[in-house]
């Protein structure tokens, strides 16, 4: 779930949001990281797919499943100069590093890898 990734990235951001699609991984997480005392995370029970537009823009976008291509959600949601780090593809996957400029999005693709799929869910 979303919780061993958020405490990890709590340590590197003054602030983690963080989505979990699925509801018993979502309420385990958030009763670890409340128990363990993680203020800077906050969870959210929802699809990852859409983000969490009230929080955004964000600097920076980590997605830990794979989708077709980018959703345009998450691309709506990062800041400018912001970077979106996410597994792309079906049968074949790789790693994809989205950056945001002043003239748009550039991409660049890395080394390959297998991960879940992105679940679209409900908004």
């Amino acid at each position: 779930g979303c919780g061993y990734q958020s405490a990890i990235l709590s340590r590197l951001a003054k602030a983690v949001y963080s989505l979990e699609i699925v509801p018993d991984l979502y309420k385990l997480s958030t009763e670890r990281l409340v128990g363990l005392g993680y203020e800077n995370v906050h969870l959210r029970l929802g699809a990852g797919y859409y983000g969490w537009q009230e929080e955004a823009p964000f600097d920076a976008i980590l997605v830990a499943a794979t989708a077709d291509s980018l959703p345009e959600p998450l691309l709506a949601q990062l800041a400018p100069g912001g970077r979106l780090v996410m597994p792309l593809g079906a049968a074949e996957q790789v790693i994809s590093l989205v950056e945001r400029t002043e003239k748009g999005f550039v991409e660049t693709r890395f080394d390959a890898v297998r991960f879940v799929p992105l679940l679209p869910g409900v908004e």
